[in-house]
C-alpha cells in the first residue's frame, strides 16, 4: 500500500484528553510503552493522557512527554506489527526529537528525559512572561518576515523584537517576540489583509527570547550519547537531513530559538520522490498542513484502516484499493475550466460519486478489487478530465504518475488522449 513515504511526528498543541486510550485497548505494545514511560518519569503518564485534567496535560512539561510517548507507541505498531520502514522522518518542533528516537539515534528513556526537561525550561520561560505569539494567516512568509523586520527597526531603541517563529505553509506563519512588538506587528499585518490569531501562550517560543532556555538545554544535550540514524531525519530548521549524529545536539538546542520551516521539509520530501506521508501522533495537525494536490497523507487511524484493507485485497486481488482513492484525489485536484452546471454534474459529480460508492460498498462487503473496478475509476478520470477541460499534457503527467505508483501500465495508455485501453 505504501511505497516511498515519510513519517511525520507532531509537536506540542496536538495533545487532548483521551489520547491513545482506544489504541491501548487494541495493541499491547501501547501499554508496554506507557509502562516504560511512567517508570522513567516517575508518574503514570497514561492516566494523565486518558483522564486529564486538561490543564495538567496542557502544561508544557507534561504535554511534551505525552505526545512523544504516544508517537513512539504508534511508531512501534507501524514498524514492528505492520512492517513498514520510512524513506525519511521529520518532526515539527518537539516532533524532531521523536523523529530521531524513531530512527534509533536517541533511546526512548533519554528522549523522555530530554523532552521533560525541555518542557520544564519552556514552562519556566512562560512563567517569566517573556513574550507572546500569534498565528498569521493569508500572507506569504516573506511579507510577514519583512513586517517583523520593520517593527524591530522601529522598536530598536526599546529593544523589543518580533520574529517569524514557524513557517507552516505559504499562507500560514507564526510570529513570536516581546508582547508589545507582537501587537504592533499584528496590527501592521492585519492592515495588509492577514488574519491574526493570538496564541494562548505566555512565552515567545522559537525566538531569541528563549536563549536562556536553549543554553540550559544544550548542556543537557551534551550529556547524551547519540547513535547513527537507521533512516534519514530531515531537520525542520534547515530542510535537509542530519549528516550524522554529531549535528544533533546543536540543532536541537537551536530549535528553541530558531524558526520551524515545515515547507522546506516538504520540499525535500518531494525531491526524494516520497509522495506519501504518515502522521504518527495524536490528532492531525501536520496532515492539515500538507498540500492536498502534492502529497497523500495518512493519520495513524487512517493507515490502520488502509493496512487492514490492503491485507485482504493483497490476498485476493492483484490490484490495490488505493488506486481508487488516488483516482478520486486526482479528480479533485484537476482545475475546473467548465462552469456549465449541467455538464459538471453529469461529467464530474456523478462519476466521482460512483467511485466513492464503489469504495464504500467494498469496505462494507470486503469484496476483492477487480480489473473492472479499476476501469470504472479510470473512466471516471477520463470524464473529469474531459469535462473540466484538462489539457492533454496535464492528463499525461497525472496518468504517468498513476502508472508508476501502482504498476497498471496494461490498463493505462498515456500516449492516447482517451487513455483507456480495452482489455
Amino acid at each position: 500500500m505504501l511505497n516511498k513515504h515519510a513519517i511525520w511526528l507532531p509537536g506540542q498543541g496536538s495533545q487532548h484528553i483521551g489520547m491513545g486510550r482506544s489504541l491501548s485497548e487494541r495493541y499491547s505494545v501501547v501499554n508496554d510503552t506507557m509502562d516504560e514511560a511512567s517508570e522513567v518519569l516517575g508518574m503514570r503518564l497514561d492516566n494523565l493522557m486518558y483522564h486529564g485534567p486538561l490543564p495538567e496535560l496542557t502544561r508544557t512539561d507534561n504535554a511534551q512527554p505525552a505526545i512523544l510517548a504516544l508517537s513512539i507507541a504508534m511508531y512501534r505498531i507501524y514498524s514492528e506489527e505492520w512492517g513498514y520502514t520510512p524513506t525519511m522522518a521529520a518532526g515539527h518542533s518537539l516532533g524532531e526529537i521523536t523523529a530521531l528516537t524513531c530512527a534509533g539515534s536517541i533511546t526512548f528513556p533519554d528522549a523522555l528525559r530530554l523532552v521533560r526537561r525541555r518542557g520544564e525550561l519552556m514552562q519556566e520561560a512562560a512563567a517569566g512572561g517573556a513574550g507572546t505569539m500569534a498565528a498569521v494567516k493569508g500572507l506569504h512568509p516573506d511579507i510577514v518576515a519583512r513586517t517583523c523586520s520593520e517593527i524591530r527597526a522601529e522598536q530598536a531603541e526599546q529593544g523589543y523584537i518580533v520574529v517569524v517563529s514557524n513557517i507552516n505553509s505559504d499562507l500560514q506563519t507564526v510570529i513570536s517576540g516581546h508582547t508589545q512588538a507582537v501587537h504592533l506587528a499584528s496590527a501592521k499585518l492585519t492592515a495588509q489583509g492577514a488574519v491574526l490569531i493570538p496564541l494562548l501562550v505566555s512565552a515567545a517560543f522559537h525566538s531569541p527570547l528563549m536563549e536562556p532556555a536553549a543554553s540550559e538545554f544544550a548542556e543537557l544535550l551534551s550529556s547524551i550519547t547519540f547513535k547513527e540514524m537507521k533512516f534519514p531525519v530531515v531537520s525542520a530548521l534547515t530542510g535537509v537531513p542530519y549528516h550524522d549524529s554529531t549535528e544533533i545536539a546543536d540543532r536541537l538546542a537551536r530549535g528553541l530559538t530558531e524558526p520551524v520551516n515545515w515547507p522546506a521539509v516538504l520540499a525535500y520530501q518531494r525531491q526524494l520522490g516520497a509522495n506519501d506521508a504518515v502522521e504518527l501522533g495524536p490528532g492531525r495537525v501536520l496532515t492539515g498542513l500538507a498540500p492536498a494536490e502534492a502529497l497523500r497523507v495518512f493519520t495513524f487511524e487512517h493507515l490502520e484502516d488502509e493496512t487492514k484493507r490492503a491485507a485482504v485485497i493483497k490476498h485476493n486481488s492483484p490490484y490495490s484499493i488505493d488506486i481508487l482513492h488516488r483516482c478520486l484525489a486526482i479528480a479533485t485536484c484537476v482545475r475546473n475550466r467548465n462552469w456549465n452546471v449541467a455538464e459538471y454534474e453529469q461529467g464530474v459529480v456523478m462519476p466521482y460519486r460512483g467511485v466513492q460508492q464503489l469504495i464504500e460498498r467494498m469496505n462494507e462487503t470486503g469484496d476483492s478489487l477487480e480489473e473492472k473496478h479499476v476501469q470504472q475509476a479510470l473512466a471516471m478520470l477520463e470524464s473529469v478530465f474531459r469535462t473540466k477541460g484538462a489539457s492533454i499534457e496535464e492528463q499525461k503527467r497525472r496518468l504517468l504518475r498513476l502508472k508508476e505508483e501502482f504498476g497498471i501500465q496494461e490498463l493505462v495508455n498515456t500516449s492516447n488522449p482517451s487513455f483507456l485501453v480495452t482489455v
